[in-house]
This record gives C-alpha cells, structure tokens and sequence, in this order.
C-alpha cells in the first residue's frame, strides 16, 4: 500500500478540477449490462480504469470487474470497444461480463463504480488505487517492449533455430498466463504471442538461410521503438512514477 500512496502523490500534482469522467451502468434487456464512459473534462480522455465490485449474493468467490485501457499501450488497441483518445462530452461503451437467467440477462456486478482517468495533457482523476495500477500497466508494457527488441537485436547475430525461436517467445507468453499474477503484469503477454504467430506464420526459408531474416527483424524493431517512444512520452511520465516505487 505504500507504494501506491506515493505514487498517488505524483499523480495528484497533475491533477485538474475540471478533468473528470462519469460512469454510468446501463442495463439492457436482451443483453448484458455495459458502463458509459464520459469525458466531461475540456481535453482528450487517454487512459481509464473502473472497478466494480461483484454483487452481494455469491461475491465470496469472485474478483471485482476491473476494466482498463490506453492509447500508450498498442495492445488495447486490438479488442477496443469505442474511440480512444475519447474527445470531451463524447462516450465509450465497456461490456460488463453478465449471465443469463431464464433467457435474461443477470448482473454479476453492481456499482458503486470507481474510476480513474489520464487525459491528453498528463492530468489525472480519479481513484489512487487505479491509477497505480494505469501507470504499472504502461511500465510493465515497456519491460515487455525493451526485452523483445533485445531478443531479436541479439538472434540476428546467432541465427536462431526456427523451433528454438519460436519456443522462446511462445514460453515467454505462457509464463504470464497465470490467474496469481496480476492483470497489469500480464500486460506484455499479447506482444510476445504476437510475435510468436508472426514467426509460426512466415514462410519458410531456403536451408541454410539465417533466421529471423534480417528484413523481419528490422520491421518489428523499428515498430518496438515506435511503441518505446510512445511509452516513454506519455504523461504523467513513468520515470516519476518509477521514482516514487523505489
């Protein structure tokens, strides 16, 4: 817990009165619930999070419902569910995981929803908590980016085996798909099963060429750092954020 007040001080130096987000559950009657995101504040909405807690009957065993997204992290990008960055007094639209009960859908989770929100000029709203989690999620995302770039840098030199490769990478997705390990540290697993399917999908070379292929490693590369730099610039600025972990 100490780590996330002090990182909770960082974020609240960038905090602005009038950049806000309201959350609103909606309930639909032949489908599951969703939460409507707002940007009521002045400037583009880059990041948020809720949290939801499950509803009263049964919640012993069942994990709060907690939802995040960003434009610094490319990632998200691929199962988004409305605009990002989202303009001022414009929504997005989070699906709630519900069930069905007679053909109708149940609730598994109620409000109160707690939110945190980072917009376009670094400041921050919202629920300390939260907002931890936002700013890990982006350091854990650039760990990821940084050890990929470094794995194929260094295969371009040792030409790989093809099988050994793809191992490599399939095993590095495998060890963050545990129910133990927090969401935002599992954040760098879609990257590396990108890759993986990259590789398991090329076509296969004539014997005795070098693998990866130099053109190959020098696309993903030059899209790693593409993904560093946006990482790097966004604000608030991980290095900040990293300060105050220590």
């Amino acid at each position: 817990m100490r780590t996330v007040f002090q990182l909770a001080s960082v974020l609240a130096c960038a905090f602005s009165m009038n950049a806000q987000i309201t959350a609103t559950l909606k309930r639909f009657p032949a489908r599951s619930s969703e939460v409507a995101i707002r940007n009521n504040s002045t400037v583009n909405l880059t990041a948020f999070a809720i949290r939801m807690d499950p509803v009263a009957q049964g919640a012993a065993d069942r994990a709060p419902f907690v939802f995040c997204t960003d434009t610094a992290v490319d990632t998200d990008r691929l199962g988004v569910w409305g605009p990002l960055p989202l303009p001022p007094n414009q929504e997005y639209a989070v699906p709630v995981t519900g069930s069905l009960r007679a053909g109708h859908p149940v609730d598994l989770f109620e409000p109160p929803i707690v939110t945190a929100a980072i917009f376009a000029d670094g400041t921050t709203a919202g629920d300390a908590a939260l907002l931890a989690r936002l700013m890990l999620r982006r350091s854990n995302m650039l760990q990821a980016v940084e050890l990929v770039r470094g794995i194929l840098s260094d295969a371009v030199r040792r030409n790989v085996p093809r099988g050994q490769f793809i191992a490599q990478f399939q095993m590095m997705a495998d060890s963050l798909d545990h129910w133990y390990l927090p969401p935002e540290q599992q954040v760098g697993r879609t990257l590396y099963q990108s890759i993986t399917e990259k590789l398991i999908n090329m076509s296969q070379l004539q014997a005795g060429a070098p693998f990866p292929p130099a053109r190959f490693v020098e696309q993903e590369i030059a899209e790693l750092n593409r993904r560093r730099s946006t990482l790097l610039e966004s604000r608030p600025r991980l290095m900040d954020a990293a300060v105050m972990r220590q």
